[in-house]
């Protein structure tokens, strides 16, 4: 046994995993069969390897998520471990277990990290090219269903995730080349050449809440930079990039062109009765309205089981205007925790935040911008209720820190010139 256990320690299960990873993030697109396996092999890779977890930094934020995890697994309990409460928890042991192992993994392979960078990049970059091209067959089509509030297929996957997934990339990409972190000319070259791709892409694919995740994220992180470097110059030539990104998108991308027009005509909507129909952010703002209601009359929560049934009957009691097609959920995490485990799991949640602070301080502002990323798009989306929602959250959190950790940087110059 304790050979066993020593054997899982080594450095040669780290590379197994470390593909294992790999494996786990091109399956978000190809089986959910997969991530669940990746997910268990994370647990016991964990399992073997928690010792590794040597940053107090890091030990608080996994305490945190493991908080988070047992208020789930009480109210399994309470719940008598019904279907609804059981799947939630599962969701939260792989949230936990991807966020810890990531940790391990990738403080025992830092020399791996841009290569493994690289590579996922790549995958990103294919999909994007993939769901592009079937874009421009049938560009017209998908203009249309713009104005109406729908999206862009992306090949096995919800195109909020994939926006939020491709605005993590691009941050991550953009931040090794400012950073310098990357070995040779070789390196630079993929990764201009990517982020360029993927950039492109982006602004033609994305949802809304991709794309305002995004821009809300390089926005502060150009702020923590200038405060840091304390240099205004860079945020000043930074806003005027994103006003040129910007402006270039809505005068080339149709696609881009109409979520504007469909955004205006979504607002224009709000507290208009039956126009709200069908209006994306619209029925999210009503939908937030029930969740407020619910946490106002149910301070600790009503559990997984009882959220759906409850918001439902909240609709009816509070006369809204949606038809019985529109009455969704709120899309915003910090509700669904709250309706189903009151202010605590919304508090939880805002700690998990504040746990990464100390890491922040430590890392250079990239990690601002992906962490960021992260927090403005759970206002839009409910991450931790999806399984693919839970492996970009505890999968690009780590990978940011490990990446941009301030003690990790690469002699570029030399390495430049040596190349």
């Amino acid at each position: 046994m304790q050979l066993l256990g020593n054997y899982l320690q080594s450095s040669k299960i780290s590379y197994v995993y470390l593909y294992a990873l790999f494996l786990g993030f091109i399956s978000l697109w190809l089986s959910p069969f997969l991530v669940s396996s990746v997910t268990v092999l994370s647990t016991i890779y964990v399992f073997v390897n928690y010792k590794v977890i040597s940053s107090k930094n890091t030990k608080k934020i996994v305490f945190v998520s493991f908080t988070i995890l047992l208020i789930s697994i009480i109210d399994t309990f309470l719940d008598g471990f019904s279907s609804i409460a059981s799947s939630k928890l599962l969701l939260l042991v792989g949230f936990v277990s991807i966020l810890a192992s990531s940790f391990i993994l990738f403080e025992k392979k830092k020399g791996n990290l841009i290569h493994f960078t690289l590579a996922i990049s790549i995958v990103v970059a294919v999909i994007n090219i993939i769901a592009l091209s079937n874009y421009f067959i049938n560009m017209d089509f998908y203009d249309e269903l713009l104005l109406q509030s729908k999206s862009i297929p992306i090949p096995n996957m919800h195109h909020i995730h994939f926006g939020i997934i491709n605005a993590c990339i691009i941050t991550i990409l953009v931040g090794l080349i400012v950073t310098k972190k990357l070995n040779n000319r070789f390196q630079l070259k993929l990764t201009t050449f990517l982020a360029i791709i993927i950039t492109i892409s982006f602004h033609v694919l994305s949802s809304r809440t991709g794309l305002l995740s995004f821009y809300l994220g390089v926005v502060i992180s150009l702020v923590a930079y200038a405060f840091q470097k304390k240099s205004y110059k860079e945020l000043i030539l930074g806003f005027l990039m994103i006003l040129a990104s910007l402006s270039m998108s809505y005068y080339f991308s149709n696609s881009f062109r109409n979520k504007i027009e469909n955004s205006i005509q979504d607002y224009n909507s709000w507290g208009k009765g039956d126009e709200m129909n069908f209006k994306s952010m619209a029925m999210r703002i009503e939908a937030s309205k029930m969740c407020i209601q619910i946490i106002k009359n149910n301070p600790f929560g009503v559990g997984a089981n009882a959220q759906e049934g409850i918001l439902q009957t909240t609709y009816i009691e509070q006369n809204t205007p949606l038809d019985i097609e529109n009455r969704v959920g709120p899309h915003n995490q910090f509700l669904e925790f709250g309706v189903k485990y009151g202010w605590v799991g919304m508090i939880l949640l805002i700690m998990f935040f504040i746990s990464l602070i100390p890491v922040i301080r430590q890392s250079s502002f990239p990690l601002v911008a992906v962490i960021t990323v992260i927090f403005i798009s759970l206002f839009f989306e409910s991450l931790l209720e999806r399984q693919t929602g839970i492996f970009l959250f505890s999968f690009f959190i780590p990978l940011s820190i490990s990446l941009f950790k301030e003690e990790i940087s690469y002699n570029y110059e030399r390495n430049m010139t040596s190349n």
